[in-house]
């Protein structure tokens, strides 16, 4: 009995040893060659660290390759001292020279007795030296990611902004999400086992970062300044509570320039439309007579009305059955068709579509865009309103006529003009040029597109002389510019408060084309409540868009054709020669150009940018005539910068002068500058601004009370 026992507790535990060792084979055969992958991959991840490189966002130009939106990239350098290699003489020699310290100074720092060292702040750091420092052990780099927008004069909803993941979220920014974002990259690195902080690099797979294409938009932003000076002079001036002004190229449909006044800041949190949409594209106004184009069009092009069949005014007031009473301000007797878009008479444009379909009217009225969408690369667009005749009411058809009954955008509006500009075709409103790579390449290119032809061309024709008329002799004679023939067409309405007409609420409205025999820009300006007496585009607007395109023709050469010689010099004998435009070159290229033309330079003893020219370019010229070039100076090496003179100029002469000294101005009243601040010859920051007091001319009186006869447009 005494060798049972023993035997017996053998035989379990040969059992259990066996049993014990069998799990453990069939658990080692799970792990190395069962699950050997799986287990194989979750061992890497604790070894690995798969390391993001940020790809950097594309920046966005104007068409003349000025920024609008750059990335800026900086990096915060720090080490944890030990975990750094000290004693390896080639990463201690690297980090020094990247954080601009000596090596006696970096290796000072690294003997110190702390967790973390900041040896760097705001390192502006290539990839390659980003990728060598993140590969040495106890080195960190803190990203500091910031979008600036460096052009003020635009509203900041056109260009857009991101949000905190670095995605667009308004505006071209938004539109063009796709292009301009990247491709982030990434490395492998691995862990030393024990040591929670100690990563060596490792040969392994990678991606380098695709940086985001840089978009050219087709924004001008010499006329952009312009605008949005304008447009800011006009509300202060005016009284209006609010402005829109588009400046457009009708060959092309781009825009040029858009100005919103007053700037609403971009609100990343809203939820409405309004924070982050263009008001010009966003918002709906009743036209008025700057409506009178379509249903005129029409009536011409369909035969209805020749330009000179006659029409009675009945002296500013006619009741149509109805439809009720209409009113024109001025009181009209016998118009000719033409003279009724001239002069803007409202009845006598009621009494042209006599006999008109409405369904007839309604889908020419929709082959202008109106009542859809203009399709701009923007968010939130507007159709408009444009309701379909089963639900017009006898007054409609009238009403639509002269402006009233449907609701427009500014866009929309400025597109239709574009039409009439560029002979017929409406196009699409085009905001981008092309995308390009980080060498310059072209990526994209962004081709005009047509939508269809609106005007038949010899209704183009008729209809670009109408608009002429209006500047010449109707309404719109405000809107004349010195040296340049315009063209245009005035617009006034009420608005709609809480569903009835206000009363003295108006929108006053201007839009024309420049030149007006081969329009090269078109321009609307659409003011919201402006004080009496400029409730009428003729009296407010008209004069807006006049001071818009003076600036332009002298400030750039878009309207400067060397072949027409836009402008010419009185007197100037035949077979002479056009003046060559010097804005924007250098000191050395100006000279060098008038060598070539065999002029007489006039300019001073400094290098720089020439700014302004006298002749204007294209002033027919012989080879006795001097030029007279005004060039900004370089900057001073110290950052400041020499006031010039501008006391006794007007606001608009002694911005533009300010400008192009790279300096800023605060205006303080109207008229012409009698003091400024500093005076002349003190230095200012670059970055600074002239205060520039100014008063009326002697004689110009207060500006705010000049009586002005009330008419339909003025």
């Amino acid at each position: 009995m005494s060798d049972f026992f023993p035997r017996h507790r053998l035989k379990a535990l040969s059992a259990a040893v066996a049993i014990i060792t069998g799990v453990l084979v069939c658990r080692l055969v799970i792990i190395q060659v069962i699950r050997h992958e799986s287990y194989v991959a979750k061992a890497k991840q604790q070894w690995y660290a798969k390391v993001r490189i940020p790809a950097r966002r594309g920046n966005i130009f104007d068409r003349n390759g000025y920024p609008l939106a750059v990335t800026n990239w900086t990096f915060d350098v720090g080490v944890t001292p030990r975990h750094f290699p000290k004693n390896d003489k080639k990463a201690v020699a690297y980090l020094a020279e990247v954080c601009g310290l000596a090596k006696k100074e970096l290796r000072r720092r690294l003997a110190r007795d702390c967790s973390y060292i900041r040896l760097g702040r705001d390192l502006h750091l290539t990839e390659g030296q980003v990728s060598e420092l993140s590969s040495l052990s106890g080195v960190t780099l803190d990203l500091k990611h910031d979008r600036l927008y460096p052009f003020e004069s635009m509203p900041p909803q056109l260009v857009g902004g991101i949000n905190g993941a670095g995605s667009g979220m308004a505006g071209a920014e938004l539109a063009f999400q796709d292009a301009l974002d990247g491709e982030d990259g990434w490395f492998l690195r691995y862990q030393l086992a024990g040591d929670r902080k100690g990563y060596e690099p490792v040969n392994a797979p990678g991606r380098k970062p695709r940086n985001g294409n840089d978009l050219y938009l087709t924004i001008d932003t010499r006329i952009q300044s312009i605008v949005d000076f304008e447009l800011a002079q006009a509300l202060d001036r005016y009284g209006a509570i609010s402005g829109m002004a588009i400046v457009i190229e009708p060959s092309t449909g781009d825009i040029l320039a858009l100005s919103e006044k007053p700037t609403r800041p971009l609100s990343r949190g809203a939820l409405h439309a309004d924070a982050f949409a263009l008001r010009s594209i966003n918002c709906i106004f009743e036209p008025g007579s700057t409506f009178k184009l379509i249903t005129d069009s029409y009536l011409i092009e369909s035969g209805k009305v020749d330009p000179y069949d006659a029409f009675f005014g009945e002296n500013g007031k006619a009741a149509f059955g109805d439809a009720g009473v209409f009113h024109d301000d001025h009181k009209y007797g016998w118009l000719t068709f033409k003279e009724s878009f001239v002069f803007s008479s409202n009845i006598c444009t009621i009494k042209a579509t006599g006999g008109v379909r409405k369904e007839d009217l309604y889908r020419h009225i929709l082959s202008y865009g109106f009542g859809s969408r203009t399709g701009v690369d923007f968010p939130a667009e507007s159709r408009g309103t444009l309701h379909n005749p089963g639900s017009w009411s006898a007054r409609s058809l009238p009403s639509i006529a002269i402006g009233h009954e449907i609701g427009v955008t500014a866009l929309q509006m400025a597109m239709a003009y574009g039409a009439l500009a560029n002979g017929g075709t409406l196009l699409v409103p085009r905001i981008a040029l092309e995308t390009r790579d980080g060498t310059g390449d072209v990526v994209e290119r962004f081709s005009p597109v047509a939508v269809r032809r609106v005007f038949s061309e010899p209704t183009a024709a008729t209809m670009q002389d109408f608009c002429a008329e209006v500047v010449l002799k109707g309404t719109g004679t405000k809107a004349a510019v010195e040296g340049i023939p315009v063209a245009g067409k005035t617009g006034t309405s009420q608005k709609a408060v809480g569903g009835r007409y206000g009363e003295e609420k108006y929108i006053a409205s201007f839009i024309g084309f420049a030149p007006a025999q081969d329009p090269r820009l078109v321009c609307l300006v659409v003011l919201d409540e402006p004080g009496y007496p400029y409730w009428w585009g003729g009296e407010s607007s008209a004069i807006v868009f006049s001071k818009i395109i003076e600036g332009i023709n002298l400030s750039t050469d878009l309207l400067y054709d060397a072949g027409a010689g836009t402008v010419i010099a009185g007197g100037a004998r035949s077979g002479g020669k056009h003046m060559p435009s010097f804005l924007r070159l250098t000191t050395d290229e100006a000279i060098g150009l008038a060598d070539e033309h065999g002029l007489t330079v006039r300019c001073p003893k400094v290098k720089g940018i020439v700014y302004s020219q006298s002749p204007d370019p294209g002033t027919r010229i012989d080879r006795s005539t001097e030029v007279t070039l005004m060039v900004r100076e370089p900057v001073p090496p110290e950052g400041t910068q020499s006031v010039p003179d501008v006391e006794g100029l007007s606001i608009r002469e002694a911005r533009r002068l300010l400008l192009a000294c790279g300096l800023d101005c605060v205006v303080r009243g109207y008229g012409v500058v009698d003091r400024q601040d500093p005076s002349a010859g003190g230095r200012i920051p670059q970055s600074g601004a002239v205060i520039l007091h100014c008063s009326p001319r002697t004689g110009d009186g207060d500006i705010t009370g000049v009586p002005v006869a009330r008419g339909a447009d003025h």
